[in-house]
């Protein structure tokens, strides 16, 4: 009876005005059942009149649900996704409650968000560094041109990955601050930014999603353009700190060390000490130069912009690559979503030589090698690449699968060594017949790595790197070695360790089956408490008012200060009064012998 009817349906409005055909419209790109849904929930009338059909007749005998069994509503998502890889996106959204016309976001690198939402019936504008030659049909990218090399060749911009690793906290933390302000920068000079810059204000945007540590410029910019629809902050990073000047996040210098300091959980009174300051720095930083100097980029280009601290004290949520299973724990504000894990999806069947490599593989299992996309192989010195080869070939029992992006090597490779420039990792680490992982310890090849139930050691570079493979060792899912001063001996040693040591293995299945074992997908939770944004924009009853408070109140130095000062003041009363009654007495005492 069906046999007919097409998958979906694509509606196109009327033709754009001479104004409006220069901004990228993609066509609604509607499921039959959300057609029906639409039906379901009366608004047919309203459906037609906004897209001009001349009739619309089906039966009454459909039943309407989503992937969950649960009844759904039309929502059309326009996604624009700005630099590194998202940006921002606009759509439409329709429900028996309500019709609400554009949304617009700015969001991180997260491509399983965006195919998420497009799967749920969004429509996405994505703009980003990079596109997708084949997209879903309701997915449009729009380029963010040059981003990484803009960044990378500044002269003033430390890009050098290994010298990174000998940098301390305070100055990792000036860097981060840099980085962002860069990013911001360059971006708001892209043809992207100037793109989205020129679409009319009363284009209707109903929601803003941004990467924060991507800097708040653009999404500032387009905030207030659009009168200041709510937002949602996303970030593939981990570290609650950084949420500061969005959600009023305090930092617990005695409980969890800061994302950009090298030390464990079990601190001694000189890495407390060193701890606090770093989050003192942090804060300062955040108050006296990021919103500042956002501040200043931004009213170059609208002088009527409102201050960056108001926009982040907007932020209706924060979701956090964040999960208290694999990683140091430490409280947060009810408005930051920890879905940590967001980025796992389910892993393809892998390529014919990958599969093969595999499957001739020996009893010892295959080891995988790499040092994500900052960080290149193919970069590590000769000396480093060497030791790591002979080690490889120390150890024939074990086949090694190496992302190595060059096909220039100084020696020939062993037998049991097989370099790709390229590899899917997440498919990768699903496999049994991987049994460890060498890894830099970023934050995504971690929760991968802890998801898959892999082992792994660690060559931390720079930032949370260290914090993260240190939480690893805690747990006794892995062990940390130096990518500066890579050793042969040593790192046969280790992967001997753990390939040979059960305990490796038992502890990381241990810890994967508690990180799975939640509610419901990372990814789910995150599409949720989106859509739960676009169903109650003007909720306030998750923000905090610490977002608002300055600093120096925040952490009660305006109470604590006088507090100290008061009680110094009647300890040195007290000291004073004793030292005069006792002196005296003694004088008194003086006086009296004399006279006698």
């Amino acid at each position: 009876m069906f046999a007919n009817c097409p998958q979906s349906v694509t509606f196109i409005g009327a033709q754009p005005t001479d104004k409006e055909s220069r901004f990228v419209q993609p066509s609604l790109s509607i499921p039959w059942s959300v057609i029906l849904e639409t039906i379901r929930a009366s608004v047919l009338w309203r459906l037609v009149q906004r897209y001009s059909f001349n009739s619309l007749k089906f039966g009454s005998q459909y039943t309407i649900t989503n992937r969950c069994g649960k009844m759904v509503s039309v929502v059309q998502l326009v996604l624009l996704v700005s630099c590194l890889a998202l940006g921002t996106f606009a759509a439409n959204i329709l429900n028996e409650n309500r019709y609400v016309r554009h949304l617009l976001v700015l969001s991180g690198r997260n491509r399983a968000l965006i195919y998420e939402l497009a799967a749920r019936g969004h429509n996405l504008t994505v703009f980003g560094v990079n596109s997708e030659p084949n997209p879903p049909p309701n997915v449009t990218f729009i380029l963010i041109e040059n981003v990484y090399d803009t960044l990378y060749s500044d002269p003033n911009m430390n890009t050098d990955f290994f010298e990174m690793s000998k940098i301390g906290p305070f100055k990792m933390q000036l860097l981060f601050n840099e980085y962002i302000l860069g990013v911001c920068d360059i971006v708001l000079r892209t043809e992207g930014a100037k793109r989205l810059n020129s679409y009319p204000a009363d284009f209707g945007f109903d929601l803003i999603i941004h990467d924060y540590l991507s800097g708040p410029c653009l999404a500032a910019l387009a905030h207030h353009r659009f009168g200041k629809p709510p937002v949602i902050a996303v970030t593939a990073y981990h570290g609650i700190s950084t949420t500061l000047s969005i959600t009023g996040s305090y930092q617990y210098s005695a409980l969890v060390p800061n994302h950009a300091y090298d030390a464990t959980e079990d601190m001694s009174y000189k890495e407390r000490f060193i701890n606090l300051l770093v989050n003192m720095q942090e804060e300062l930083l955040h108050v006296y130069d990021l919103i500042p100097t956002s501040n200043r980029m931004l009213r170059q280009y609208d002088p009527t912009l409102p201050d960056v601290a108001e926009f982040y004290s907007q932020t209706k949520l924060v979701l956090l690559n964040a999960n208290p299973i694999i990683q140091y724990t430490e409280p947060s504000m009810p408005n930051v979503i920890p879905v940590g894990g967001l980025q796992i999806i389910k892993p393809k069947p892998l390529p014919e030589d990958l599969a093969s490599l595999l499957k001739q593989a020996g009893p010892g299992g295959v080891v995988l090698f790499s040092l994500g996309t900052n960080v290149r192989s193919d970069m590590l010195g000769e000396a480093r690449i060497l030791s790591i080869i002979g080690a490889m070939e120390a150890l024939p029992e074990y086949t090694f699968l190496w992302k190595f992006e060059s096909d220039t090597l100084p020696r020939a490779l062993p037998s049991n060594v097989h370099i790709r420039k390229w590899l899917p990792q997440n498919d990768l680490l699903a496999q049994p017949a991987v049994r460890l992982f060498i890894t830099h310890s970023g934050l995504l090849s971690t929760q991968e790595a802890i998801w898959h139930g892999v082992p792994i050691i660690g060559f931390p570079v720079f930032a949370d790197q260290f914090k993260n493979i240190n939480y690893c060792m805690s747990k006794g899912v892995g062990k940390r070695l130096s990518i500066e001063h890579v050793n042969k001996e040593e790192l046969v040693r280790t992967i001997r360790e753990i390939m040979t040591t059960e305990s490796y293995r038992i502890n990381m299945k241990r810890m994967s089956s508690l990180f799975r074992d939640q509610p419901e997908h990372p990814l789910d939770r995150a599409a949720w408490w989106v859509e739960w944004v676009l169903r109650h924009p003007d909720a306030t009853e998750m923000l905090t008012h610490g977002s608002r408070l300055h600093w120096f109140v925040k952490y009660s130095y305006d109470v604590l200060i006088p507090l100290f000062a008061s009680v110094a003041l009647v300890c040195h009363a007290l000291f004073f009064i004793i030292r005069r009654l006792f002196c005296r007495s003694k004088r008194s005492k003086s006086v009296k012998q004399k006279k006698s």
